[in-house]
């Protein structure tokens, strides 16, 4: 090898030793609440690191208030992720949240992985705002609290499997409506509403959107329940594939204290009988979903159904004979 070559792979070697290894992003929390007037969330605010949140990161509140800007602008978090961390689900709002401090009827907050895992998402503004969250959001294993003060509008894919808890509005102004407007979700844990009357916690599945319900074992399921309003004009979807089939098994699926289907709500893959039922012929004993009571049910098939209501018609009819 000429001398000029070894001198190169020499200096080479020595170039790659003076670049720093590449290591994933240490996690940043915030060290403090967010004070009124202020936030963290595009600036560096709080923030550990004395910087504004960038790409590369992720973020934690640390059980702090993360508030957002005190503006009706739209603003998209930069960092990778965002998890609100707290004590679990609550009896009412707290500051272990994301707070929106926006304004008016069009701001749009959108956060790419944002998780609520005991924590808070709160619409901190008055009843004649408006927030809508844009994104992901997952319901980590503590569960997650909501909590709004006017219109809240998730149009985030809603993911995870563990409780929502949909807090108590404050009064019964019903502008203080919280939507889930996503089609994607794929969330399949319970929805709880938990206001001191119904008027006080109140949900609206919008037309097109979507709640997930895996069905187990006669009596083993998810479901939207509680003191509250639920209004579902948009579409449910059962997940069967661990389904009792067994004639007379059902499941609650909604048993919120006031709840209405709306004219645009359908049941994913099943059809619509009219009167408000809709069914699933799985080759066998078939599901029944039933608005008036949102129940789902295990009847039989619908010939071998077909076949008794026959038999008894007949011994109807040879009872009347025999009486003539």
């Amino acid at each position: 090898m000429s001398t000029q070559r070894k001198y190169s792979l020499i200096l080479m070697g020595v170039a790659m030793l003076a670049v720093p290894a590449v290591c994933s992003a240490a996690p940043i929390s915030l060290i403090a609440g967010d004070g009124f007037g202020t936030s963290s969330f595009n600036a560096a605010g709080q923030w550990d690191s004395v910087a504004a949140p960038t790409a590369g990161n992720d973020y934690f509140n640390a059980t702090f208030l993360l508030r957002t800007p005190p503006d009706g602008g739209d603003y998209t978090f930069a960092g990778d992720s965002l998890t609100i961390t707290g004590a679990g689900l609550a009896a009412g709002a707290n500051n272990e949240a994301l707070m929106w401090k926006g304004s008016g009827t069009t701001s749009i907050i959108t956060v790419a992985n944002l998780t609520i895992d005991g924590g808070q998402l709160r619409h901190g503004q008055g009843s004649g705002d408006t927030f809508t969250l844009a994104g992901d959001l997952t319901v980590g294993a503590n569960g997650a609290n909501i909590a709004t003060q006017g219109g809240m509008i998730i149009n985030a894919n809603l993911i995870g499997s563990d409780t929502i808890r949909i807090l108590d509005a404050g009064n019964t102004e019903a502008a203080r409506l919280i939507t889930i407007g996503s089609g994607l979700n794929t969330f399949t844990g319970d929805i709880e509403l938990f206001g001191s009357a119904a008027d006080r916690s109140r949900i609206l599945l919008a037309d097109n959107a979507n709640l997930n319900f895996v069905i187990g074992a006669s009596g083993v399921n998810n479901s939207v329940f509680g003191t509250g309003t639920a209004t579902f004009d948009g579409d449910f979807a059962f997940d069967l594939s661990g389904a009792g089939m067994t004639i007379g098994d059902s499941w609650s699926i909604a048993s919120a204290d006031s709840q209405s289907f709306g004219a645009t709500f359908s049941v994913a893959g099943f059809t619509d009988l009219g009167n408000d039922t809709w069914s699933f012929d799985n080759g066998g004993p078939s599901y029944l979903f039933d608005e008036s009571s949102a129940t789902l049910s295990v009847i039989p098939e619908p010939g071998t159904l077909a076949l008794v209501m026959l038999g008894f018609a007949g011994l109807v009819a040879r009872a009347r004979q025999r009486r003539a």
